[in-house]
C-alpha cells in the first residue's frame, strides 16, 4: 500500500516536534531567530527549520538517510529540508486563506485531546515520583499535576501558558487535518477502483520470502491484509508472451510447496554459540537437559497426533512461546524450500525432510556459503518418532535446543485460488456481489463453501497472547539478524508467561475487502490532495533565504 506523501510527512514531523517541545516546556531559545522563508502571509523562522533539519527519524525524514549513505551532500540535504518547510508553510497559508475552523464536534475532540495529552505526559513523567500510598486514580493525577506545575514554575512558565502552547499546537494540527479532509471531500473508491488496485498490487513482489513476510505480518495483526499473491514454485511457470524471447519459463519444483509446521522445543540452559559444531554432544554434556529430553522422548510413542499437539501448546512442556499463541496454534510456522535459512540451521532442513522424505536434499551451495549460512546437514542427526496413529515427528538439534517437529494439517493456504491469487469477495452495500459463476472476487470467483472456509481460517488470526520474558533470558538467547522473527520470538525464549489476550475485532473476508477499499481510497485522496497542493503552491508567493542555511552545510 502506498503511504502518505512528503507534504503530509513534513507536516507530521514539524507538528510532532512542536508538540513534544510544548509538553516538556523545553523549547530552545535563540538570540537570533530570523525568517528563513515567507510563504504567502506565513513567516517560517530558523527554529522551525531546525526542527526538520535535526530530525533523524528516517521513517519520516528519508533525506537524512540519503545524506548518511552519501546519495546527497549536506547542501542538498539543507535545501531539501527547506523545501519541506515551505510545503508545510503552503498549508499554513491555506488555513488562513480558506478560513479553516473546527466544527463543534472537532472543537470538543480538541479539548479532550488536550486533557488526554496532559494526563499522558503526567503519568509517564511523574507516576514514579508520587507517594505510593495514593491509590485513587484521580488523586494520583492531581499529585502528578502538581509536580508538573512545579517544574513549569522552575522554567518560568505558568501552567496556563503551558496549556495554551499545547492547545495552539493541537489546534493547528486539527485545522490542517480538516484542510486535508475538505480538499479530498467527495473522493470515493468504487468497486472497479478496488479491482484495479488489486490488479496493480497483486504481483508487485512475487518472491517466496515476501509472501512469508506478508503472511506472518497478517497473522500477528501488524498488517491489515494478506499478501495478494502466493507464488507457486511447485508449478511450472509459462512464458509471458511479451517476454518470450527472454526464455523466462521456469520448470516446476517438486519441492516448492508451501506448508507449515508445529514443534515442541526443549531448550538448552544456555543457547549454543556459533562455534559449537556438534550440537548433539553439546546436549549430552548437560545432564539436566538429557534427563528432560529422555523423559519427553519416552512419552512421545504413547501419544497420538492430538496428544502430541497438546504438548506443543503446553507451556509446561514446550519452551517456545510462539506455540502458545492461539494464531500460531492454527497457522504454525510457514515453511518452503527457499525459507530454510529463515530459521535456525537444522530446523528448516528437518521440516523439509519430514514433508518430502529422504529424496529431498537442499540445493547445492559453495562450501564457504554452506559454512556461513547452513552447516553441513550430516551434523543434524535427525531422529524420527511414530505416534500411535502413524503420524511422524522428527527431532533435530539447533543452537536453541531440541525441536520435535510435526506437520500442520490445517488448510491455511486455501484462501488462494489455483493461480495463486487471494480470493477476496466483492461487497456492494454490505451485500456479496454474485453472478452466474458464483461469488465475484477481486480476481475471479469463489464458491460459498470457499467463503465459509476462508472466514473460518481468518477467525484463527483473531486472538494473540503477549509473551513476556526476562531481560537476562532475552540477552542469553539473542538470534542472528538473518533468522526468522517468529523463530526469534518463538524458539528462543525461556520462562515465558502468558499475559492478557488482546480482544481485536475478528477478521473476515469482508474485512479484507474493506482494507483494500480503504487502501485505494487513501491512494485516491493522496492524488487529489497533491493536485490541490500543487495549485496552492503555484498561486502562492514564496520567498526563501538560502544564505541563512550556509552555516549548516558548510560547517
Amino acid at each position: 500500500m502506498k503511504r502518505t506523501n512528503a507534504i503530509v510527512r513534513a507536516l507530521a514531523v514539524v507538528m510532532a516536534v512542536i508538540m513534544i517541545a510544548s509538553l516538556t516546556a523545553c523549547v530552545s531559545s535563540y538570540n537570533s531567530n530570523p525568517t528563513v522563508a515567507k510563504v504567502g502571509n506565513v513567516k517560517l523562522d530558523l527554529n522551525q527549520y531546525l526542527t526538520l533539519y535535526n530530525n533523524t527519524d528516517t521513517n519520516s525524514n528519508m533525506y537524512y538517510a540519503y545524506m548518511q549513505y552519501g546519495l546527497i551532500d549536506r547542501e542538498q540535504y539543507a535545501n531539501y529540508m527547506l523545501d519541506e518547510l515551505v510545503n508545510y508553510g503552503v498549508q499554513l497559508d491555506q488555513l488562513e486563506k480558506q478560513n479553516i475552523t473546527l466544527t463543534e464536534e472537532g472543537e470538543a475532540k480538541l479539548q479532550q485531546d488536550i486533557e488526554d495529552k496532559i494526563r499522558e505526559y503526567c503519568n509517564t513523567t511523574y507516576a514514579s515520583k508520587i507517594d505510593s500510598s495514593i491509590t485513587d486514580e484521580e488523586a494520583k493525577y492531581q499529585a502528578e499535576l502538581e509536580l508538573l506545575k512545579a517544574d513549569l514554575a522552575n522554567s518560568k512558565m505558568t501552567f496556563d501558558e503551558y496549556r495554551k502552547n499545547l492547545e495552539d499546537s493541537l489546534r493547528q494540527t486539527a485545522r490542517l487535518e480538516r484542510l486535508h479532509d475538505l480538499a479530498v471531500e467527495g473522493v470515493s473508491a468504487s468497486n472497479d477502483d478496488v479491482v484495479k488496485y488489486f490488479e496493480e498490487n497483486a504481483k508487485t513482489d512475487t518472491t517466496v520470502a515476501a509472501f512469508k513476510s506478508g503472511f506472518d505480518s497478517f497473522v500477528v495483526r501488524t498488517s491489515e491484509t494478506l499478501p495478494f499473491f502466493m507464488p507457486h514454485p511447485e508449478k511450472a511457470v509459462e512464458d509471458d508472451p511479451e517476454t518470450a524471447d527472454k526464455n523466462e519459463a521456469k520448470e516446476a519444483d517438486p519441492y516448492g510447496e508451501f506448508f507449515s509446521v508445529y514443534h515442541t522445543l526443549l531448550q538448552f540452559k544456555t543457547s549454543a554459540g556459533d562455534d559449537v559444531k556438534d550440537l548433539a554432544q553439546y546436549a549430552a554434556d548437560d545432564a539436566d537437559f538429557v534427563s528432560k529430553m529422555e523423559e519427553f522422548e519416552a512419552l512421545i510413542p504413547t501419544l497420538d497426533r492430538a496428544g502430541f499437539l497438546e504438548k506443543c501448546f503446553d507451556k509446561d512442556t514446550d519452551e517456545d512461546p510462539g506455540m502458545l499463541q492461539p494464531a500460531y496454534q492454527y497457522f504454525g510456522y510457514i515453511m518452503q524450500q527457499e525459507l530454510i535459512d529463515s530459521y535456525y540451521p537444522g530446523f528448516g532442513y528437518a521440516a523439509m525432510k519430514l514433508m518430502f522424505g529422504d529424496e529431498w536434499e537442499p540445493a547445492e551451495v559453495n562450501d564457504e556459503a554452506k559454512e556461513q549460512v547452513n552447516p553441513d546437514s550430516t551434523q543434524y542427526a535427525l531422529k524420527y518418532f511414530t505416534l500411535t496413529d502413524g503420524t511422524q515427528v522428527v527431532k533435530v538439534f539447533t543452537k536453541a535446543g531440541a525441536h520435535y517437529i510435526i506437520l500442520n494439517e490445517n488448510e491455511i493456504f486455501s484462501m488462494y485460488d489455483e493461480d495463486g491469487y487471494l480470493m477476496v469477495p466483492i461487497y456492494e452495500n454490505d451485500e456479496l456481489v454474485t453472478d452466474s459463476e458464483g461469488i465475484v472476487t477481486l480476481h475471479g470467483h469463489m464458491t460459498q463453501a470457499q467463503l465459509d472456509a476462508m472466514n473460518e481460517t481468518l477467525s484463527k488470526a483473531h486472538k494473540q497472547i503477549t509473551i513476556e520474558k526476562d531481560d537476562k533470558t532475552a540477552e542469553d538467547n539473542k538470534t542472528d539478524a538473518t533468522e526468522d522473527p517468529n523463530a526469534n520470538e518463538g524458539e528462543d525464549a525461556e520462562n515465558a508467561e502468558n499475559t492478557e489476550e488482546e480482544e481485536d475485532e475478528p477478521i473476515t473476508a469482508k474485512t479484507l475487502f474493506e482494507a483494500c477499499r480503504k487502501a485505494k481510497q487513501t491512494d485516491m485522496e493522496n492524488d487529489m490532495f497533491n493536485e490541490k497542493f500543487k495549485e496552492w503552491k503555484e498561486s502562492t508567493k514564496i520567498v526563501t533565504h538560502k544564505n541563512l542555511l550556509k552555516t549548516f552545510y558548510q560547517g
